[in-house]
């Protein structure tokens, strides 16, 4: 997975990276990827070279490895904080000379995840809640989905967690209002998993009857 990245975005994943990996090339690429992936990487093939890979421990590779080929898959595997891989190759052409050894670094960002919970009881025709959280993980920023009964509601560049919800005004009917997510997705592009709900009761408004005498 390939995700144009801003300068800030690099230094910020530059501060955080677990791994001490050191590149000996200035103009080393910059890939980015989801933990737990499978990821197809390829150079411009020589006729009569072949091609020797080396992986960081991040990652496994599922093909291409073995018969030093011009192309690799690798498996990704699957961690809780963002981390720092590369992909190393070097050619060897069909006289048996060597080139340079030419880098990739790749930046692996944990899947997110989100669960909304909470819960409120409101007067109908009352200003909203503001019990609703949201608790996420991974990497910020953050944008969700989800759906307050009704609509599906965007909120992008969510930058920590827990993350309150700001709730609109809720009527009765109905008693029940659920709160649910429907999807998060990180910076980088990884599509990640949600889950619990959220009930907000609404009470309608009393209607005394008058007084009789019998």
């Amino acid at each position: 997975m390939k995700v144009q990245r801003t300068l800030k975005h690099v230094v910020v994943a530059c501060i955080i990276i677990t791994s001490t990996t050191v590149f000996s090339q200035s103009n080393t690429p910059v890939d980015t990827v989801c933990a737990g992936s499978s990821e197809f990487y390829k150079i411009l093939k020589t006729e009569g070279s072949t091609y020797h890979w080396v992986i960081s421990s991040g990652g496994t590779a599922i093909y291409g490895v073995d018969i030093k080929s011009d192309s690799i898959i690798i498996d990704w595997e699957n961690n809780s904080v963002l981390t720092e891989e590369y992909v190393k190759v070097v050619e060897t052409n069909k006289y048996g000379r060597s080139g340079d050894t030419m880098y990739l670094q790749v930046i692996k960002y944990p899947v997110p995840t989100a669960v909304i919970s909470g819960s409120d009881t409101l007067f109908d025709g009352n200003t909203g809640s503001n019990k609703i959280q949201i608790t996420l993980t991974g990497t910020a920023p953050w944008d969700i989905v989800y759906n307050d009964g009704k609509t599906d509601i965007d909120i992008n560049d969510i930058e920590s967690s827990p993350f309150t919800i700001e709730t609109r005004s809720l009527s009765n009917p109905p008693e029940l209002h659920k709160f649910t997510l429907v999807s998060i997705i990180n910076e980088s592009g990884c599509v990640g998993e949600v889950s619990g709900v959220a009930e907000i009761i609404v009470s309608p408004p009393i209607k005394t009857s008058k007084i009789f005498h019998k």
